[in-house]
């Protein structure tokens, strides 16, 4: 839990710009999931959030 506070802080200092993808796969990894598995399982759910949210100004 610290690691994940200590990520959010230095995204919110602009210490780490992130799009979210850094810090979900930083937790991943820490919760014991394989580096390679905790980047699929990243880009799989943003590749399923951008078809399915409406693009922005719509």
């Amino acid at each position: 839990m610290a690691m994940i506070v200590a990520l959010v802080e230095s995204v919110n200092t602009g210490a780490l710009e992130d799009d979210g993808h850094r810090i979900a796969t930083a937790t991943l990894i820490a919760a014991g999931v394989p580096e390679d598995r905790a980047s699929a399982v990243v880009e799989e759910v943003a590749s399923a959030m951008a078809t399915a949210l409406p693009a922005h100004g719509t």
